[in-house]
């Protein structure tokens, strides 16, 4: 058999078997969903007689009615019986299968609830209620019904394999394939931080039909390998730190039957917006692009006035910030090369990645795109602010092809706030409000 035959062969086997797999998964899933809900409903009834019997023979000597009604009696009398119950999320292995959903009680007190069943016998092993306020719950706009997830395991260093995540609309047709770009630093899927804007994002374009896929960068998991990089001199540019890998993620994830690759968008947040426009003019399967927070200025320029407004507001550190400052400078100025240390440049990091930056010209860049982008800006975003958003519209305002777009209280995460922003607000457990998720998918569709 000839060699293209077989790869065309091997390829149809393994599209067949991931779609088998993706039609169990959705069967599974259901299957678990109706018994959390049954599950639930035991406890909105407060029948514990019948919810010790769902557990596991181990697990039924620590669930007895009387243990069971101890956890929950306190709960309701705290913040009232259950009244609304919403499928939240699902994942699961060969042993146990995990089902999540979002309740409201009486008195509007959102619950994370948590099952975990032993996937044999069907039988839980461990549940657990969880106010949203403290950990992450799917928000109001996002339908977990109407998507799956899958955990897709790629590359671009046999070194350093990568985790990503690609949803997928239960429809049966192909739809279009929305990359999520990272910020700058080690960033996870998710957003790093504790309210998860990238998941946000993912979820509530999957609830409109639209697939997405999100990664870990490599920083998250080989810090070490990249400070053992960077004592050795290797060269370190933002195509090792995030441009080899995504492109990687998407060759390991075109090829799904289910996704329309002649509708792949970029959608970048803060750095991944600024380097979107470097990937669009270099792969050429892109079709859109959305820049989220996005630099026109150079990135240490934009650094400079980000520690003028800390050193206002938090004049602790000033002294630190103007060290970092003079640093900068030395880079904006060209007074470095390939040999300067590591120790002397901005955030520790190696000259050949500020060789690169420096020659990188994302405005000119983006002006030599064809295919359409959507620059959106939070107002209150003090680490790319408005007058960068507004250096985008004057450099760009004769491209027919690019809109945009300003919300008046959102922060550099696209959450809102008031009064004046600061790093500390990104730890509030909050969502990206469902106006801007309308909004991108809005755009998407007529794109």
């Amino acid at each position: 058999m000839p060699s293209n035959m077989k790869s065309k062969l091997f390829l149809f086997i393994f599209f067949t078997l991931l779609i088998n797999k993706v039609i169990h998964a959705q069967t599974e899933q259901q299957i678990f969903t109706e018994e959390g809900k049954k599950i639930i409903s035991l406890f909105v009834n407060r029948n514990y007689d019948s919810l010790t019997l769902c557990f596991n023979d181990k697990q039924r000597l620590y669930n007895s009615p009387t243990a069971i009604a101890s956890n929950y009696e306190p709960l309701i009398e705290k913040y009232g019986n259950i009244q609304t119950v919403k499928f939240a999320g699902f994942k699961g292995n060969y042993e146990q299968i995990t089902v999540q959903f979002v309740c409201n009680t009486a008195y509007n007190i959102g619950l994370l609830v948590e099952l975990i069943f032993n996937n044999i016998n069907k039988k839980i092993i461990y549940y657990k209620f969880t106010e949203t306020y403290k950990i992450y719950a799917i928000p109001e706009y996002v339908n977990a019904e109407l998507f799956t997830e899958n955990t897709i395991n790629f590359h671009s260093d046999s070194t350093m394999p990568l985790t990503g995540f690609l949803t997928l609309p239960v429809i049966k047709e192909k739809v279009p394939l929305i990359i999520i770009i990272p910020d700058a630093g080690p960033t996870d899927a998710d957003g790093v931080y504790n309210s998860k804007p990238y998941k946000d994002i993912a979820y509530g374009l999957s609830s409109y039909g639209f697939a997405t896929f999100r990664y870990n960068k490599r920083s998250i998991n080989y810090g070490f390998n990249l400070n053992q990089d960077k004592v050795n001199n290797k060269v370190f540019t933002p195509k090792e730190d995030v441009i080899d890998d995504l492109l990687s993620g998407i060759e390991a994830i075109k090829g799904n039957p289910n996704i329309d690759t002649t509708k792949i968008y970029l959608l970048g947040h803060g750095e991944g917006a600024y380097l979107a426009p470097y990937i669009a003019s270099n792969y050429k399967n892109i079709c859109g692009i959305i820049m989220i927070n996005a630099n026109a200025n150079h990135p240490l320029e934009m650094m400079i006035e980000q520690h003028k407004y800390l050193g206002k507001i938090l004049p602790h550190k000033k002294e630190h910030l103007d060290e970092d400052d003079l640093k900068a400078k030395k880079v904006l100025k060209g007074n470095f090369d390939s040999k300067t240390h590591y120790a002397e440049l901005p955030f520790d990091v190696p000259a050949s990645y500020w060789l690169w930056i420096n020659n990188y010209k994302q405005v000119k860049t983006t002006k030599k795109l064809s295919i359409p982008i959507f620059i959106i800006q939070g107002e209150r975003n003090y680490q790319v602010d408005k007058a960068n958003f507004y250096a985008w519209k004057k450099k760009l305002k004769r491209n027919k092809n690019v809109s945009f777009k300003t919300y008046e209280n959102l922060n550099h995460i696209m959450h809102e706030g008031v009064g004046e922003s600061t790093y500390s607000e990104y730890g509030m457990m909050v969502h990206i409000p469902f106006f801007v998720i309308d909004d991108l998918q809005k755009w998407l569709k007529v794109n």
